[in-house]
């Protein structure tokens, strides 16, 4: 929740395909061939082992939860020994898309980063638009960086292969206690390590992310006009949007983003989430194919006919809106929903709600987690097992939970350079706004796991820590999470957005739902069907 990572996700287009013509699948260096003597046998994921620093106000747990802090601790400890590097220069490559960083020779931070890693960093970064281009050069052309990043979800095609040729097998140094060497690592849950796995090895170091899923927010003085963004019933809900949106007022319920509001809408239900998977006796379903989803389509439509969505679809500042009650809520995920408080313009006090779902037949719906990373960075197969430890322990380094004294460093730099101490809280300095630009760079290299601290705002924590709370109660987490389908990666983004296209035209009337039967048979031949053989092997093989 502690910077902005939002823009990436729309990141698409990656090939790795150049990447591994002609490459031996067994990888290149020492790390690689103690990795692959060391394999066969299901994977033992890394022990998870809390962070033992300062106790937070409230508390988090391996399903999720972020810890929540209501003042900033007053003794971050130490969680990194000795300096892990080894005076070597580190190369790597990146996503980041921020202002400009000022570059290591006139950044003082980025020098004592050098100094306290043990280590030269000469990072490189792409973003949005250039990071693709960035990453297929780098590959194709045999310039592997010490560190890169790489996001599979995203469109990048042939990872697994890639990670086999040209990634060190990272299982032997992490899986089960191994982990333990590296405590900052160790701290990660389960779920956040299933970024990372492909073919049941573990090719890199995970970036931790929220948990949690898209949900409605919304402007909390519109919902409490109507008892709460709450209701019993799917009919009780709309007659609620219904009671909010006012056309000739300039007052609608609901963004227009047909997609997410059926998506959000099928969880009353019980389905899964869009682009997600349920998982029955060995048999994968996907969501499209579910009468759940189909229910979710059917409520959007009825919501539709009622007026209750703003009427430009083609709308940019959303957020804006529902900051002003000009729109009464928002689908967010669940990074952006925690992130809200640090926004301008909504005052000293959390003035947003959260949709936890229902039941349509009474009682709890479900939440759809999100994958709890953003991709992982990979380490050069090119290095023997020492320098892969080394690098291993600077990716543990930034790592450093909130309330270590790593992490203070790294997102507050020095006192007196980068901050000053004021009323117990750390504030950055004129050049500390600048050159700490170049710790948002790092954060895709790797960072600390999720938390909630809104200096000020006690109650704004407690609310988000307490809606978390709920939606564990009745989350859900993909069933291919951890596992690996080619076709998923090359067709999977084109597949789903034909059928988007089709749920849009139905929602706002210009198709039939009549045709949505057709629209699902076509996605399942065009590669759906394909996917869930491919999904189904890689989970049959993990037992």
């Amino acid at each position: 929740m502690n910077l902005n990572r939002r823009s990436f996700l729309g990141l698409a287009g990656l090939t790795a395909a150049a990447a591994v013509t002609g490459c031996s699948s067994s990888g290149g260096g020492t790390a690689g061939s103690k990795a692959g003597a060391a394999g066969g046998g299901p994977l033992k994921m890394p022990t998870y082992v809390p962070f033992a620093g300062p106790a937070p106000d409230l508390p988090g747990n391996a399903q999720g939860l972020d810890p929540g802090y209501l003042k900033f601790p007053a003794g971050p400890v130490k969680t990194v020994k000795a300096v892990p590097g080894d005076g070597s220069t580190i190369t790597g490559l990146t996503y980041y898309d921020g202002p400009i960083v000022p570059q290591m020779d006139a950044n003082a931070f980025w020098q004592e980063v050098n100094k306290r890693l043990g280590i030269t960093f000469q990072l490189d970064t792409g973003n949005d638009d250039g990071y693709p281009t960035k990453f297929n050069t780098t590959v194709a052309g045999g310039d592997v960086k010490d560190l890169m990043w790489v996001a599979p979800n995203q469109g990048i095609t042939k990872i697994a292969q890639l990670a086999e040729a040209k990634f060190a097998d990272l299982t032997p140094y992490l899986s089960g206690d191994a982990v333990k060497e590296y405590p900052n690592l160790a701290n990660f849950q389960e779920m956040t390590w299933q970024a990372a796995v492909m073919n049941g090895r573990i090719w890199g170091v995970p970036v931790p992310y929220s948990f949690f899923g898209q949900v409605y927010v919304g402007n909390k003085k519109s919902w409490d006009s109507v008892d709460g963004f709450t209701a019993t019933s799917p009919d009780e809900l709309i007659e609620k949007f219904k009671q909010l949106t006012d056309a000739k007022a300039g007052r609608w319920a609901l963004e227009p983003a047909y997609g997410n509001a059926v998506g959000q809408f099928s969880q009353l239900f019980g389905a899964v989430a869009v682009n997600n998977w349920k998982l029955e006796g060995g048999k994968l379903t996907h969501a499209f194919e579910t009468e759940e989803y189909l229910a979710g389509l059917e409520m959007a439509i009825k919501a539709f006919k009622a007026g209750v969505f703003y009427p430009d679809p083609k709308i940019t500042d959303i957020a804006s809106k529902v900051a002003q009650g000009t729109v009464a809520a928002q689908v967010v995920s669940g990074a952006g929903w925690v992130g809200i408080p640090n926004q301008p313009g909504y005052g000293t006090a959390w003035e947003m709600t959260t949709f936890v779902p229902f039941s349509h037949a009474g009682g709890k719906g479900v939440h759809n987690l999100a994958r709890g990373s953003v991709g992982f960075t990979g380490i050069s197969n090119k290095h023997d097992e020492k320098k892969t430890k080394m690098l291993l322990k600077v990716l543990d380094y930034l790592a450093a939970p909130f309330g270590s004294e790593e992490w203070f460093f790294l997102n507050y730099g020095v006192a007196g350079a980068q901050h000053t101490m004021e009323k117990g809280a750390p504030v950055k300095t004129k050049e500390g706004e600048t050159q700490l630009a170049f710790t948002n760079q790092l954060k895709f290299v790797n960072q600390s796991p999720e938390f909630l601290y809104y200096p000020g705002l006690d109650e704004t924590t407690k609310t988000i820590h307490s809606t978390q709370q709920k939606l564990l109660e009745i989350s859900q987490p993909s069933a291919v999470l951890g596992h690996y389908s080619e076709t998923y990666i090359n067709k999977g983004q084109s597949l789903t957005a034909k059928v988007y296209e089709f749920v849009d035209d139905a929602v706002t009337g210009r198709r039939s739902l009549t045709e949505f039967k057709s629209v699902v048979e076509e996605f399942k031949s065009g590669g759906g069907d394909k996917m869930r053989k491919e999904f189904e092997e890689s989970i049959a093989k993990r037992g």
